[in-house]
This record gives C-alpha cells, structure tokens and sequence, in this order.
C-alpha cells in the first residue's frame, strides 16, 4: 500500500509537469501579448504569429536539443579531464560545464564578465543557447551546466532538490571554476525558476555567518577567504531572475492543493528535497551587508511557481538594496513565456551596471519608456510593490495591459 501511494504522487507530479508544456501552455502563448514597436525576440514572433514560425522551430529544436551553435558563438574554456574526474567525485556526475563566446560585434559585450546560467527543473544546460539565441536576454558571453536532475520535461526526480543544497552546491563549484579558469573577477547570474531560487539560497549559503554549511564548502575547497571572494564577484555583476520558484512548499500547496503535504514526503523520500530546507524567499532575508543588482521578472497568470509570493520577495530583497532591486512585468505566456517584456529591459538593466547588452533594445527601451506605464519598465514599488503588481495583473485579465 505504501508503494503503491508513493508511486501515484509520482505519477500525479509528472502528469502534472508535462501538462503544462502541452496544448494549453501553447494556445496561452498564442495570446501573448506583443510589446508596443519594434524589435521583438524571434520566439515571441514566431508564438505569436506566423511569420518565421518554422524557421524559429526549428532553430529551438538545434539549440535545445542538439545544442548547437549560432554562428558568432565560439566555445570557450573547455573542463580538463582533472576537473571532469574532480566533478565526478564530489556530485558523483559531470556537470558538463560550458562556456561560450559572443562574437556578435551587433552586441556590446563585457568580456571580462560572462553570464552563469542556471537551468530549471524539468530542463538542460542547452536552455541557455535557447535564450540567448531565440529569446535575447543572454547577450554576450555565456557559462552554462547540468544539475544532476537535469532531463528535458522529466526530469531525474531521484537527483532533485528544487534549488536547495544539492543544487547550490555545483553551482558554486562553476562559479569557483570560472574564476579559477577564466581569471575573471565579476560575474552575471541568470536564474530560471528552480535556477533562480538555486540563485538565492547560494548566495545566502555563501552570506551565512553561523558555519551551517562550512562543512559542505570546504568538500569544494570554499572556506571564509573563497567565500568573500565568490561574493565579491557576484556584486560586481548583476542577477537576473525569471520567474523565480520562491519557495516549493507553498508551490505545491497552490498546484495540489490537498494532495500536497503527501506528495512532498514522497518527494522527499526518493529525491534530495527537504521540506524544512532552504527556500529562496527566507534566503532573501539573509543579504545583509551585500550589495547586489538584482532584476526580477514575473509573469502574469504563472500557474507553476504562482503569482502570490511575488511583492513579498520583492521587499525581502529590496530591504538590502532598495535603489538596485528592480521589476520587470509581463504577460506573455505565464511560466514557459516567449520573454518578450523581459528582453525589452533586461538590456538597459544590463547596461546600468557595465554587463553586456544590445544597443538596439536599449534604444528601443529608452524610446518607449514613456509610453510604458507597467510592462517592460524597470519598476522600483517600494512600500507599493504589492499594489502595483496586483494592478497590472488585473489589466492584464481585462485585456487592457501593453506590452
């Protein structure tokens, strides 16, 4: 009986994660919004509309599934054969760490700062060659990797964690890689969903002062030099965040709704998950002293981390750093979006703190701003956050929202 109610919550979550990228994932993208003029990213022109649609098709299937190259894109630093074994010892998998090089002279780019990409659940590294090639919130050069969980819609559920310490901790053996490797001294990060609350809980596991998880970094050789130095990189960079799973329990109370306290236990069991461990939205609470740069976007109507968290993250991390925590809105497609509201900001949020960026969208951003009044716009709510991100998604179910 036991077995068989394990397996059924097993059952239910796959079911559940595949529906969403199914046929009512693809007619909501249909109805995304386009942005008010100009420049567009080839996903949401091709979701939207049918000019290109094939062509862009078939472009995500050679980035996404074959991962392969654009032509102005070069690989960088390849892992050693010691750093591949090194990877494997400690995770028990090759992280299959790769970097890429923008050779796009269209885009401004920093070379001294590459952009770490971290993938969600139910994803692959070669989600970053998606969104740098189809999507345009990657300009510039770009460092990707696998999570031990990674897998194209089905992910390994025996290797997850949901961001947690499992995941946080090959994302800081690249992040100490790319110093190491690439002699660099300031860093972008880009989170996804899972990646993003990875994102969170890293920084705070690398903020913590109570020596928790000095255990577990020293097994990467992070002790409390390492430690300042990581921070420092991240705080010349900037974050960006895309629609960040704020905290999984509350996650699964709003998609399962009763079923939720069982199917946690059960994942729990077979995976890495821990119910009572780290969570991005109490993680955010734990930046003191840092300043950071960070963008968040959020899209309307996401059923698959929810819309409720969102003003309470927002204030977590603007607590820390009011003048740098920024919002971006959007209505295009809810958790699996075309990125259209956040390509059209990312590249002006990019450029305010030296990191690669397109000119054009920044022109495009800097045009339009005025006739912007929610989405696209790098908005700073304050003490208002909850309102005005409660407003726009309320024009956004009347129809009455721009892009």
């Amino acid at each position: 009986m036991r077995n068989t109610s394990f397996y059924f919550y097993m059952f239910l979550l796959i079911v559940s994660v595949c529906s969403t990228v199914g046929v009512v994932r693809i007619s909501r993208l249909r109805k995304a919004q386009t942005p008010i003029a100009g420049k567009t990213n080839p996903l949401h022109a091709a979701a939207t509309t049918t000019k290109d649609a094939w062509t862009s098709l078939i472009n995500a299937g050679r980035f996404y599934l074959l991962g392969s190259y654009s032509p102005t894109w070069q690989r960088g630093a390849i892992p050693t054969c010691a750093d591949q074994n090194a990877q494997k010892n400690l995770f028990n998998y090759n992280l299959e760490i790769e970097h890429i090089v923008d050779a796009n002279s269209a885009i401004q780019t920093n070379q001294n700062r590459p952009t770490l990409v971290l993938h969600g659940w139910g994803d692959t590294k070669n989600i970053a060659k998606l969104l740098k090639g189809l999507c345009d919130v990657l300009p510039g050069n770009v460092i990707t990797f696998n999570f031990h969980d990674r897998g194209v819609i089905i992910p390994k559920i025996h290797h997850s964690s949901l961001g947690q310490l499992h995941d946080v901790l090959p994302a800081l053996y690249t992040l100490k890689w790319a110093r190491d490797r690439l002699n660099i001294t300031e860093i972008d990060l880009f989170g996804y969903s899972r990646g993003a609350a990875t994102v969170l809980n890293m920084i705070a596991v690398l903020n913590d002062k109570t020596g928790t998880y000095d255990k577990d970094l020293a097994r990467l050789d992070i002790y409390a030099q390492e430690r300042n130095s990581l921070l420092s990189m991240i705080q010349r960079g900037c974050i960006t965040l895309n629609c960040p799973l704020s905290n999984a329990n509350m996650t699964a109370a709003f998609r399962f709704k009763e079923y939720a306290p069982n199917l946690l236990k059960a994942f729990a069991r077979v995976g890495h998950y821990q119910i009572d461990g780290l969570q991005a939205l109490q993680s955010a609470e734990k930046f003191d002293g840092l300043k950071l740069n960070i963008l968040l976007h959020f899209q309307n109507n996401d059923t698959i981390v929810s819309n409720q968290n969102e003003a309470k993250l927002y204030n977590r991390l603007a607590k820390h750093n009011p003048k740098t925590t920024y919002v971006v809105l959007g209505d295009n497609g809810g958790h699996i979006h075309t990125h259209a509201a956040l390509a059209h900001a990312v590249h002006t949020f990019r450029k305010q703190f030296g990191s690669s960026y397109d000119p054009e969208y920044d022109t495009q951003y800097q045009a339009t701003e005025s006739l912007l009044t929610d989405a696209n716009k790098l908005l700073q709510p304050g003490k208002q956050a909850k309102h005005v991100i409660a407003q726009y998604y309320n024009k956004c179910q009347t129809a009455d929202c721009q892009k």
